[in-house]
């Protein structure tokens, strides 16, 4: 019986993916607060834009310092309790960015909230590789994925909307209480699929006959697996391919709106609505090509392997066009531009987080994934963040910013290309 003919029983393993995605979405609102927020804050804190980058960045550090952590303890401790005590702490933390008076707090509670908002992306990726077996798992990945965009289409006019009706206070109050109930609904439905109250035994079977990753113990010591995969040609492959996508899609995420307003002298509102265009088409694009495309293939039974590496070749060429941004005076032409752009490299995304999966040794899957968005973050979140309001303040223009953007991005690629090698599961046994 070929793949696309197996009867696939059940929705709970939807239902999570739903879970998943909307968890996504609110741990990547706080970004796109602070992002849309960031001439108010600026105005409040009277930060220069290196210091508003500082704000940027200062979330990023501390979420890219817990990544090997917090995978770790998802492979340990498990997704439900890992996600729910971040969960209960992150929400309380964007409640008091409402009640925040000095840059030293501002940049403290930022620091706090990268911490405890760090396991969203592992545990997702972690659940999700439980939950689906290969021929379902990138259209789920690309679920979780897109829901990072999508957070922008509802945030940034959302966000926009608020600051103008009240102020980026009640804005993060609103988003902190929002966090606090969609916490109690978290903690109340999600578990592993074996220990889930609301699965069917049909859908249970299922999962469990077709799905190749298991909910197995790490082999060695945290230490002693993170030596091993360090040194893989695979696992460097992966992490710098991603970053690929990652510089441009952090450039994007704190500074879309800015460069709108900047470049295009736009107001606030409006550029929180064109800031939510590219989000929106990235978003189908992810789950589209990312997801529903790799998956359609597959189940026609084309090697996964060679679907993913087409994609990921397809859609980072295409991401370059978002450097016609900066060789434009129009601000249409700049919005389909970058809507292009980030189409391309969003549709890469999915398949990113499909590719640990299948690598990923038993007993690894969070940290591996832990390993790609430290990467992913490191570069694209501190980095990019940081570096793009040095450069702003040095030149006065987005356009060096840019095109570093394009040069991380033909790097990605090319790691993508000739380091990662072939798509199968790593050995720890092997030296490399």
């Amino acid at each position: 019986m070929g793949i696309d003919k197996i009867k696939r029983p059940g929705r709970t393993r939807w239902l999570i993916s739903s879970l998943l995605s909307s968890l996504i979405i609110l741990n990547y609102f706080d970004r796109v607060a602070i992002s849309v927020a960031a001439p108010a804050i600026q105005e409040s804190f009277h930060l220069s834009a290196t210091e508003i980058g500082i704000v940027f960045s200062i979330y990023t550090y501390s979420y890219t310092m817990m990544q090997l952590p917090v995978g770790s303890f998802l492979d340990r401790f498990g997704v439900s309790w890992v996600t729910r005590i971040g969960m209960v702490l992150w929400s309380l933390l964007t409640i008091t960015m409402a009640f925040l008076q000095g840059k030293l707090l501002l940049y403290t509670v930022r620091f706090l909230i990268g911490l405890t908002g760090a396991s969203a992306f592992p545990a997702a990726s972690k659940a999700t590789a439980m939950w689906f077996p290969p021929s379902e798992r990138s259209l789920a990945n690309s679920f979780f994925d897109s829901a990072a965009k999508f957070a922008n289409v509802l945030g940034a006019p959302f966000v926009a909307f608020m600051i103008t009706r009240f102020d980026w206070r009640i804005t993060f109050l609103t988003i902190g209480i929002i966090n606090v109930l969609f916490t109690l609904i978290f903690w109340w439905y999600y578990e592993q699929p074996n220990r889930h109250k609301r699965i069917s035994s049909e859908e249970l079977n299922y999962i469990q006959k077709y799905n190749a990753i298991t909910e197995d113990k790490m082999p060695y010591g945290t230490r002693k697996v993170l030596s091993k995969l360090f040194r893989h040609r695979k696992v460097w492959g992966l992490m710098i391919g991603f970053t690929g996508y990652g510089y441009t899609f952090n450039l994007l995420l704190t500074w879309m709106p800015t460069f709108f307003k900047e470049e295009f002298n736009l107001d606030l509102m409006s550029s929180g609505l064109y800031t939510a265009i590219p989000w929106l088409i990235s978003t189908v694009s992810g789950i589209l090509v990312g997801g529903w495309l790799v998956d359609y293939f597959v189940k026609k039974g084309y090697e996964p392997a060679k679907v993913y590496r087409r994609i990921i070749l397809c859609g980072m060429l295409l991401g370059f066009v978002f450097l016609g941004s900066i060789f434009t005076s129009s601000a249409v032409v700049s919005i389909v531009c970058i809507s292009i752009g980030l189409a391309g490299i969003s549709a890469t995304a999915p398949v990113g987080w499909s590719i640990s999966a299948e690598i990923a040794p038993p007993g690894t899957t969070a940290l591996l994934s832990s390993i790609v968005n430290l990467a992913n973050n490191l570069f694209g979140g501190i980095i990019a963040a940081a570096l793009t309001g040095y450069l702003f303040d040095l030149t006065g223009s987005f356009d060096s910013s840019f095109l570093v953007a394009g040069a991380v991005l033909l790097i990605g690629l090319l790691f993508y290309l000739f380091v990662l090698g072939d798509i199968k599961k790593i050995n720890l046994t092997e030296e490399r």
